[in-house]
């Protein structure tokens, strides 16, 4: 969803993503939305496309969800802007999109808590991974996941009250590492994607 660009001016010194989340399109909307989209998309304290993707839970029909990442996939390559990714169970739906897209922009898949299988398949195809609270559940796929993978991934809070440096800390412990040499892979990862 297109968040409130009236107070743009104060957000200029923070790095933010734009996009068109799935949970927010309706039919009618859309043009209207693209629309700030295309118009905003080069302002300099935009750095990343999304969250943008798939929802069969909530949302228009996946036609509907499919057109408008086609368009922001577009504009992610045009720009060169990575995208953030918001999956619900429609995996195979993203998966099509990879196989075009993700060796030509970095695709992040935010709040990862899949299969290491999953992960692995979507590494394949060139989708950076990022995970979140779930990695507090030692037992969860994302805390899985995250002890197996080899390429580079990200941490965040989304919207959960659990902090950054909690996230870190998990994450440094199930990598069997300190959090200064996280952040380092953290920071490698940030230039892999061209955001450094």
């Amino acid at each position: 969803m297109i968040k409130d660009l009236a107070n743009a001016e104060h957000a200029e010194k923070y790095w933010i993503s734009l996009g068109l989340h799935p949970w927010y399109l309706t039919t009618d909307n859309v043009d209207a939305q693209l629309a700030v989209l295309e118009n905003h998309i080069n302002d300099r304290n935009v750095k990343l496309l999304g969250e943008c993707g798939f929802d069969r839970l909530r949302g228009p029909d996946l036609s509907v969800q499919r057109a408008v990442f086609q368009r922001q996939a577009e504009l992610a390559v045009e720009h060169r802007k990575p995208m953030i990714i918001h999956c619900v169970r429609a995996f195979d739906e993203l998966q099509a999109y990879g196989k075009r897209f993700a060796d030509r922009v970095p695709m992040v898949i935010h709040g990862f808590n899949k299969s290491p299988q999953l992960a692995n398949q979507l590494i394949r195809q060139g989708f950076f991974l990022s995970f979140g609270v779930a990695i507090l559940d030692e037992t969860s796929n994302a805390a899985k996941t995250l002890r197996q993978i080899e390429q580079p991934f990200f941490l965040e809070t989304d919207d959960h009250h659990t902090t950054i440096e909690t996230i870190y800390e998990q994450a440094a412990f199930l990598r069997h590492m300190t959090v200064h040499e996280l952040k380092d892979v953290i920071f490698a990862g940030w230039k892999e994607i061209a955001l450094i």
